[in-house]
C-alpha cells in the first residue's frame, strides 16, 4: 500500500500529493485573503486517471473549510466537479 500525504508548498503556491515520499502532482493555488484561487491540476502522466486528482480536491476541499475560506474554481477539473456536485460545494464555492 503506498504512502499519500499532502502538503501545502511554502510560498502557498501549490497542494503537491506526495506519494511514497515523491511529490507526485499538484494543484497550482495562490492564497487571497479568505479566498483560494486554483489555477490547474497536475499529475504524473502515469497516475492520470486513478482517482489522484480527486484526491487533491479533496484535501483542497478539506483545508479551505478549516482555514474558512472560499474556493474559486479557475481549474477546469474543480470547476468541473462543483459544477456537478453543487450541494457538496456550495459553502465553499466563490462563484
Amino acid at each position: 500500500m503506498e504512502n499519500i500525504q499532502f502538503h501545502i508548498s511554502p510560498y502557498e503556491d501549490e497542494l503537491q500529493i506526495l506519494i511514497d515520499g515523491k511529490k507526485s502532482g499538484y494543484m497550482s493555488i495562490e492564497v487571497d485573503g479568505r479566498l483560494l484561487i486554483v489555477y490547474y491540476t497536475k499529475l504524473d502522466k502515469e497516475l492520470e486517471g486513478n482517482g489522484y486528482a480527486k484526491m487533491l480536491l479533496d484535501e483542497l476541499v478539506r483545508y479551505a473549510e478549516e482555514k474558512d475560506m472560499l474556493i474559486d474554481p479557475e481549474c477546469d477539473f474543480v470547476r468541473q466537479q462543483f459544477e456537478n456536485h453543487p450541494a457538496r460545494y456550495k459553502n465553499i464555492w466563490h462563484a
